[in-house]
């Protein structure tokens, strides 16, 4: 119900968010985010430091919860698991075995194997139907319980709470959000941001927003790597400093090259706490107060590093990220290959004690690729990204910009597509930019790969400096 809420709350004229926003400012915030917030937050502080044997028997016990519910829930499941000989009982006593025996999955087996892989008693009032992009660009449709941010929000503050934050901390964020107001930012007091524009980081922005930015005395700054280092580079440029109340820049959801966190944190003089995490909410990790690796959480999903080979990778081996979640129960995801690399380290940090499994040196699926506004800014992928359904019947889209300012959106089809659905992307894009870049659209049958096999969201044509 609270998602739901939320939804709403989302969707509304900003005069209306502005006074929800302000009279959520005189309601505690344990009955905002309710009790299973407080349930699962109190869970993951009371195993944080478990032993080896405790953090295996969470992972057990978890993984027997959606194996179980898989099983009993969804057709093929249940047919999978009667091939393989196993019952109700081994999957209770032996969950990882089992899941040994399983395939792995990604996008397309998910897409194919849809209705048999949904729950069967789905519930419209408990789940939502969300998207995300992915490494073909083919946007990805998928039911999800409507209280995933609720519980995942308890990991979130667990987990950027090793660098101070709590529920009352105020962040400044540059995270892709849609900005209505003339002033070039919106105040949400339910989640205690003052947000900004992705956008439009050019310098003109930048200082019509910057005292208010300072003004609102934030504790952590919440961006893209890449929009972090755009911001960055203009506090470079212009001599400026930073709020003295920032005790953190909390850094997500895209690639971070060698060097950019060190010039994060030398332009800053803060830490730059990186996270990482997908909207199929399977695997959620982050920094620890004391290294630089990536600690998966065991209480959010079941993490795998598998290898070239699809074996278990051993430690300072390149893997993939595979993960089972535990919090989508309404489309289980069980060892689903994200598309996500990284070097796996070990199942235990020695820093901090915790035994998480560590990885470092992340190359995931959302890159800094960048489009340019009319000023020269650079907006990036991840702020572009889009999670509406207005793109049901889009096979696969790319930007191509050959000027800045201006892009030309191409669209694959599926059959079903239209006029109207067409009209709708390019007024959503259009709106996202606010004028700062102006796209258009254009029907093509094939949208290729690069010479090496690879898909680009943007066929970006203008030729720039590299960046830090």
């Amino acid at each position: 119900m609270r998602r739901k809420i939320f939804n709403l709350f989302n969707d509304m004229p900003y005069e209306m968010k502005v006074l929800f926003s302000n009279l959520s400012k005189y309601v505690p915030r344990k009955y905002i985010f309710g009790k299973k917030y407080e349930k699962y937050l109190n869970f993951i502080r009371k195993t944080d430091k478990y032993n080896q044997k405790k953090i295996n028997e969470i992972e057990e016990i978890e993984l027997s919860k959606i194996l179980l519910h898989a099983y009993k829930k969804t057709k093929l499941y249940s047919e999978i698991i009667n091939s393989i000989g196993a019952d109700e009982k081994e999957i209770i006593n032996y969950p990882k075995d089992i899941l040994n025996k399983l395939p792995f999955t990604d996008k397309k087996f998910i897409q194919n194997h849809y209705n048999e892989l949904i729950t069967k008693d789905l519930s419209k009032y408990k789940c939502d139907y969300t998207s995300t992009g992915g490494t073909s660009g083919e946007p990805f449709y998928f039911h999800i319980n409507s209280d995933r941010s609720i519980k995942e929000w308890a990991f979130f503050v667990d987990l950027w709470g090793r660098v101070g934050f709590t529920l009352n901390s105020k962040r400044a964020s540059f995270r892709g959000s849609t900005i209505s107001s003339k002033k070039g930012w919106e105040d949400d007091w339910i989640t205690r941001e003052r947000k900004f524009s992705s956008f439009e980081l050019t310098d003109n922005y930048l200082n019509k927003i910057w005292k208010d930015l300072t003004n609102f005395n934030p504790e952590y700054i919440y961006a893209y790597p890449s929009t972090a280092l755009s911001i960055c580079q203009f506090l470079r440029r212009n001599n400026k400093k930073l709020p003295e109340t920032l005790k953190a820049i909390l850094i997500g959801s895209e690639n971070i090259y060698d060097g950019q966190d060190a010039f994060i944190e030398e332009i800053t003089k803060l830490r730059p706490f990186k996270w990482y995490g997908h909207s199929e909410k399977l695997v959620l990790a982050g920094e620890c107060e004391k290294s630089s690796f990536y600690h998966a959480y065991p209480q959010y999903g079941y993490t795998e590093f598998i290898n070239s080979n699809n074996e278990t990778a051993k430690p300072e081996e390149f893997a993939e990220i595979v993960g089972t979640g535990f919090i989508n129960t309404v489309l289980p995801f069980i060892r689903y290959k994200t598309g996500d690399f990284c070097t796996f380290v070990g199942d235990k940090c020695t820093k901090c004690g915790r035994n998480y499994k560590i990885f470092k040196d992340v190359r995931g699926r959302w890159t800094q690729e960048v489009l340019f506004g009319k000023d020269g800014n650079a907006i990036c992928m991840s702020a572009i990204n889009v999670h509406s359904k207005n793109f049901k019947n889009v096979f696969r889209y790319q930007f191509l910009q050959n000027k800045p300012g201006e892009a030309l959106l191409k669209i694959m089809p599926k059959d079903n597509f239209n006029e109207g659905e067409k009209n709708k992307i390019i007024q959503e894009f259009n709106n996202k930019f606010n004028k700062n870049v102006i796209v258009k659209a254009l029907i093509v049958d094939d949208i290729p790969l690069t010479k090496r096999g690879k898909y680009k969201f943007i066929d970006q044509r203008i030729q720039t400096k590299t960046r830090i």
